[in-house]
């Protein structure tokens, strides 16, 4: 009989530690995931038409889906163009 009452508290802390694990792996629901930008336009589906400048590269321009939006990095060498996602 002793022994289920000590295997109890055990068994409450793996599965905290476990689920604290699971939680801390998960990203943030306010951080974007950035994806790869499409730069030939395309035939299907609704695309949004970005567009950005940077001083050394002049004016960029490529497409993302229609519910994301347009991410331009002048900082990076070639300037980084992605889409966002909500």
């Amino acid at each position: 009989m002793r022994l289920p009452v000590l295997f109890l508290p055990l068994a409450i802390w793996a599965g905290a530690s476990l689920s604290a694990h699971a939680e801390a792996a998960r990203p943030a629901p306010d951080e974007h995931t950035l994806t790869d930008a499409v730069f030939v336009r395309p035939l299907y589906g609704v695309y949004r038409h970005c567009g950005g400048a940077c001083l050394k590269s002049g004016s960029l321009t490529w497409y993302c889906f229609q519910k994301q939006s347009c991410y331009l990095s002048c900082a990076t060498a070639p300037p980084s163009m992605k889409c966002a996602v909500p």
